[in-house]
């Protein structure tokens, strides 16, 4: 009998590859090895992750104290369904979100479903890297009621939170942070202050993606009172399964523990050893960003794109990265990296580097963020639509979402029009070889 996805999945692992991508328990090395023993329901005898018993009350509060807020709780449904039960905790349908423009769309998809409106706020880009720096100066409209920002992002750069916080307290508008990558950041003085600790009034992160927890742990906080619990715990409980999975909830609650204890110095400084050797006998350029362990690698030098050093890195080495873009390649190090990932994927980088030509044009990229888009996507999330081929696409109003995957952040936004610059830069990126989430055979959805 055909078993194509745990065929797949067991053939990958023991290949015993080398990991700098998600999740940061990295292949096993720093998972608890009994999880499998966790996979029950809700039983009298067990636990409810959804009506917090004892135990679960417990690790909540657990998770709280350490992370210094009003309330927590452990999720299984990821980033995704925690952004989407923190949204509908604080707005109500017809209300504005104001966002980053490189939000994730996670973002998007709850305003689609739950009928929120949703403005977008331009983000620099960083004209070395091509690499969003964060939101742009810019006010907040008067009908905003909240504002989403993702910090860090994908490439390891934090908002400022703290003066965030403190215009949006003025105004009276929540202050929501997409922090699925910083669930790491007290682990250490040398990382930024969580967004926890800064202002915002509620946070979500991701347990997985820097922690030693299952893929799709998560954790949802409370940091002020402004934020109605009860409210937070039925949206919870709408956003996510019924049957949550125990090994995940007891993954989230183990990588916690295991927080307190690991010593993310160490990494820290073979990360910054890995960097500045790496910059010293290549022409790769090494972004400065917040998070140390965090390593965007740049190869606007070389005639070449990130996507093709991130196959070569795959098939040739063995190593997986967790992302690229047009000039970059992204590496997610954990803990739970050793020494020889790090001397292998130094040597697979100088190896690649020789045999490569140097860039003859400065590359350059359309402006695909919006200056400022007002959107709907509610109004056409339900509504009729065609597929049309994306070179016929300029001023239809989008359908539905288009993201280049990884990292997830939205190009094209349901019930905005579709610019010439967007469309230039998704084809860009199918021509680089990126998958765009949202596309069908080179066409797009727009409504009718």
């Amino acid at each position: 009998m055909e078993t194509p996805i745990y065929t797949r999945l067991n053939e990958y692992h023991k290949k015993s590859r080398i990991p700098f991508a998600m999740p940061g328990h990295k292949n096993l090395r720093g998972l608890s090895p009994d999880l499998q023993m966790c996979d029950v329901t809700e039983l009298s005898a067990t636990v409810d992750l959804h009506h917090e018993d004892e135990y679960v009350c417990r690790a909540n509060r657990l998770l709280s104290e350490q992370y210094k807020t009003r309330r927590s709780f452990i999720l299984t449904g990821g980033s995704t369904a925690g952004i989407m039960a923190m949204l509908a905790s604080v707005l109500k349908p017809g209300d504005t979100l104001a966002a980053a423009a490189d939000c994730h769309i996670s973002v998007i998809n709850a305003c689609a479903v739950c009928g929120f409106k949703l403005r977008l706020l331009p983000v620099t880009l960083d004209s070395r890297f091509l690499v969003p720096r964060g939101l742009a100066e810019c006010g907040i409209a008067e009908d905003v009621s909240a504002l989403l920002v993702t910090s860090p992002n994908y490439y390891g750069i934090t908002e400022d939170i703290g003066r965030l916080s403190g215009e949006c307290r003025r105004r009276g508008i929540i202050l929501l942070a997409d922090e699925a990558h910083g669930a790491h950041f007290i682990g250490s003085e040398s990382f930024p202050p969580s967004a926890a600790e800064l202002g915002a009034d509620m946070v979500c992160q991701s347990a997985h993606k820097t922690l030693n927890a299952l893929t799709g742990a998560a954790y949802l906080h409370i940091c002020s009172d402004n934020i109605d619990t009860e409210r937070v715990k039925r949206m919870l409980c709408a956003f996510q399964s019924s049957s949550p999975s125990y090994p995940i909830a007891a993954s989230a609650d183990a990588a916690r523990a295991a927080l307190a204890e690991t010593k993310y110095d160490e990494i820290i400084e073979e990360c910054e050893r890995f960097k500045e050797a790496l910059s010293h006998t290549t022409g790769i350029r090494v972004l400065c960003n917040d998070d140390p362990t965090r390593i965007v690698l740049c190869f606007s030098e070389y005639e070449t794109t990130g996507y093709e050093i991130l196959a070569v890195l795959s098939e040739r080495y063995g190593i997986d990265a967790e992302m690229a873009d047009l000039v970059n390649v992204v590496l997610i190090a954990s803990p739970w990296n050793t020494h020889n990932d790090f001397m292998e994927l130094f040597r697979a980088l100088r190896e690649i580097t020789e045999g490569l030509c140097a860039r003859a044009k400065k590359l350059s990229i359309p402006p695909y963020y919006p200056e400022k888009t007002a959107a709907d996507p509610h109004s056409v999330w339900f509504g009729r639509s065609e597929l049309v081929p994306i070179g016929q696409a300029e001023g239809r109003t989008a359908a539905a979402a288009a993201a280049a995957y990884p990292p997830g952040t939205g190009i094209i936004i349901p019930g905005s029009k579709i610019s010439a610059g967007q469309i230039e830069y998704i084809n860009m990126l199918r021509e680089a070889g990126a998958e765009i989430a949202g596309m069908r055979d080179g066409k797009i959805e727009v409504a009718v």
